[in-house]
């Protein structure tokens, strides 16, 4: 499947749109992570970033924002409770 977009200006930096038929084929959703890579022939090659898997410390931390948080020491005493 083929498709032409156009490029825009976003900010300061330069945007497309991709079709949804295209991204449903590559079952890419919002907030996917996209690598980008151009070939020797200049095309532009986008590859889904694998998801994280359940249990990883990476998928613990996929919806991490960098923002604070807050903890504290809970002391169980000496039999854990």
């Amino acid at each position: 499947m083929q498709e032409a977009t156009v490029v825009s200006q976003w900010g300061n930096s330069k945007g497309i749109r991709v079709p949804v038929e295209i991204l449903r084929k590559a079952q890419v959703d919002l907030n996917d992570k996209l690598f980008f890579e151009v070939d020797d022939d200049k095309r532009i090659i986008l590859t889904k970033a694998p998801t994280p898997k359940q249990g990883t410390l990476e998928y613990l931390f996929k919806d991490y924002d960098g923002g604070s948080f807050k903890t504290e020491l809970i002391d169980l005493g000496r039999n854990g409770g």
